[in-house]
């Protein structure tokens, strides 16, 4: 995307508080005192085989970006590509599936647009509220800060066991779904009672692409614990053999950064690279605050993992120990 973004003059507009300039999750727009908007697009191609479960995960993934901005959705648009010869209850079970999430996140869907495709896509373009005073972006880490991340890594592996195997573990498969399903919400909400310094979704460009862009962003080192990292059950047993084809891309663009210290399987390296849909928050807490958060996660049912560190650096840089 940087590379297609080259050379692009970039919005410049006293009211855009947050625009492309950092690739953050989503933009922001100044409305008035104390009100702004945060608005964001995303679509997924299916990654199970329900269609219900797959609107509720195309949702969730939509609604996520607004989420870690500190931000509160409240209008949704259906985004969707279907091929026309389909049966359209496959659409409708796929949007209802849309419609219970964004009920959930107690947001509307006041529209959509369709048009023909191939194969089916499906996703959000919503439209929240925020505070201008309380943005959370990925542009603010600071060097002692505490890396916290609330959903496990795995999905890519999940997906191409999907793809190709006969049959998926079942409890890999229950894992994948919930976490998929599980709105950011919640941790969103802590994060901002907390006073969290920065924070990204973890989604296509991997765990350590996003973080790359983080630390990028906020002109910081960052450090990776990676035995503490949480995965998926089976993921790892599987991620040697069924690579999610994120690694090559992501490690392609991101990987000139990322530096291993001491020995890192090469099963949890393509972890760390993989695309994740739906995937957790990825949060930069003062280490004051860590307690208080992790308090009121278990308080809330979030899981919540301690990760890493942010340190001082090359900005952009990453270390693996």
């Amino acid at each position: 995307m940087a590379q297609a973004l080259a050379g692009l003059e970039m919005p410049e507009d006293p009211r855009l508080l947050v625009g492309i300039n950092t690739a953050d999750d989503a933009g922001v727009f100044l409305l008035a005192d104390g009100l702004a908007l945060v608005q964001t697009v995303d679509i997924l191609t299916p990654m199970v085989e329900d269609p219900y479960i797959f609107g509720r995960i195309a949702a969730t993934n939509s609604l996520s970006d607004v989420y870690a901005m500190g931000g509160e959705p409240l209008t949704v648009l259906n985004v969707v590509g279907f091929p026309a010869p389909m049966d359209k209850s496959i659409l409708r079970e796929i949007l209802r599936g849309g419609q219970d999430t964004v009920r959930e996140a107690g947001a509307v869907v006041v529209g959509g647009h369709t048009f023909n495709e191939k194969e089916i896509k499906y996703g959000l373009a919503v439209t929240g509220k925020i505070d201008p005073r309380r943005i959370i972006t990925n542009a603010g880490a600071r060097a002692g800060d505490v890396l916290i991340l609330t959903k496990p890594l795995g999905i890519g592996v999940y997906t191409q066991a999907v793809l190709t195997l006969d049959e998926v573990d079942q409890e890999m498969e229950k894992a994948a779904i919930a976490a998929m399903m599980r709105l950011n919400r919640k941790p969103a909400e802590i994060m901002v009672r907390c006073g969290a310094d920065a924070a990204t979704d973890i989604t296509g460009y991997g765990f350590l692409g996003h973080l790359q862009e983080m630390a990028e962003a906020s002109q910081v080192g960052v450090r990776v614990f990676a035995d503490k990292v949480p995965i998926l059950p089976r993921a790892r047993e599987l991620a040697n053999t069924l690579i999610d084809p994120g690694v090559m891309m992501n490690e392609s663009s991101f990987g000139g950064k990322v530096e291993w210290k001491g020995v890192v399987p090469d099963e949890l390296k393509n972890l760390l690279w993989e695309s994740e849909s739906s995937g957790g928050l990825l949060i930069a807490l003062n280490p004051e605050r860590v307690a208080e958060f992790q308090d009121l996660a278990r308080e809330n049912g979030v899981q919540s993992w301690v990760v890493g560190e942010v340190v001082e650096g090359k900005p952009g840089t990453i270390e693996v120990i």
